[in-house]
């Protein structure tokens, strides 16, 4: 096609025929036919590779109106109808709810990461993964070691603490690019790239902490016979013992009771192994350790008690700003959830009914 074809072409095209074929042009005709587009304008080549592609979008979907309509219809209805669906979910099928939401947690952000060459993130999720997969192993054996609760809930407090603290820098760092506090140093794009960086640090790790604190301690609580996820515990609680982690309140004597073998016979002494410290009463009656029910409470956002599934009062864990500020993070935590697992998984589902409905 030439330059004088290319004029008519465009001319016929403007007066409502049909579109030029811009698939079927080499480089120059391309350059001449954006230039017939945009006279006295001189185009760089990025325009116009620019210009060629969004020709070729329009001509791909040209008379599409009434697909992409439809498209658009049930992409709403999806909105609308997924929340309540996974509160119903949640709600009915807690177990099922939690493995989906723990699953795609923890392999879609490495899965992407992969395909992205994002080996640094990669390499921190491995030794975390590696580290969690020896506490599961702990958490899930029987019979349970009587010192094993403690420690579980330890290295889950730790990683909480400290995935706070770097979500905490992480927005330090982003307002100090914000306000552009050291030119030169604070305005640069790998600063505010590292900022970012270290927020969804700090948010990613901190929800694979909490989820995976609330399968442990599901499954310990199971195994020690004193609370269960229907509310009916299989054995008698004893006043000297913290059903949370099975260890007693430092009242001398634990009254702690095998039941059958839960718990290790070479780790099951009558007398409690831990020094004294504080405990905490909830309005039901029953007492745990202070450092445990903070964690059942705030670390994994169960607002029941741990032995008669009664609700819990969480004021007394928002006496202090520190503690406020903690709960705003579990809180940021829920919305990173969606972000990491149910937006994937909603634009999966979205592209299975698009492809089931032939909708391209």
């Amino acid at each position: 096609m030439d330059q004088a074809g290319l004029s008519a072409a465009v001319g016929s095209a403007s007066s409502g025929a049909a579109a030029i074929d811009v698939k079927t042009m080499n480089d120059e005709q391309q350059a001449a036919y954006v230039s017939s587009l945009y006279p006295g304008r001189s185009l760089a080549a990025d325009d116009i590779w620019r210009v060629i592609e969004r020709e070729k979008y329009e001509m791909q979907h040209k008379g599409h109106e009434g697909k992409h309509l439809a498209m658009f219809l049930i992409f709403l209805c999806v909105l609308a109808m997924f929340p309540k669906t996974v509160r119903y979910w949640r709600q009915r099928h807690p177990g099922s709810y939690r493995l989906v939401s723990i699953g795609s947690i923890c392999l879609i952000p490495p899965y992407f990461a992969l395909g992205n060459r994002y080996f640094r993130f990669v390499s921190v999720w491995i030794g975390y993964a590696l580290a969690n997969t020896y506490i599961l192993y702990l958490a899930t054996r029987e019979p349970l070691y009587q010192r094993t609760p403690r420690r579980v809930y330890q290295w889950f407090a730790l990683t909480n603490k400290v995935s706070y603290a770097v979500f905490v820098a992480g927005i330090v760092l982003f307002a100090l690019c914000f306000f552009n506090v050291a030119p030169g140093l604070t305005d640069t794009g790998r600063m505010v790239e590292s900022s970012l960086i270290t927020v969804f640090y700090g948010l990613y790790f901190g929800l694979m902490s909490r989820d995976l604190v609330t399968l442990c301690s599901d499954k310990m609580a199971a195994t020690l016979g004193y609370a269960s996820s229907n509310g009916l515990p299989t054995k008698h609680l004893p006043r000297t013992v913290c059903c949370i982690c099975g260890d007693g309140l430092g009242y001398g004597n634990t009254g702690i009771d095998t039941g059958g073998g839960l718990l290790h016979a070479d780790a099951a002494p009558k007398q409690s192994t831990c020094a004294v410290e504080p405990t905490h009463n909830l309005d039901c009656g029953h007492e745990f350790h202070a450092t445990c029910i903070r964690g059942w409470c705030v670390v994994g956002k169960k607002d029941t008690c741990p032995f008669c599934c009664e609700k819990v009062d969480l004021t007394p864990f928002k006496q202090s700003s520190w503690d406020r500020q903690e709960l705003f993070y579990v809180t940021s935590l829920e919305y990173m959830r969606f972000f990491i697992s149910w937006q994937p998984l909603t634009l999966l589902l979205l592209t299975g009914i698009f492809w089931v409905l032939g909708l391209d």
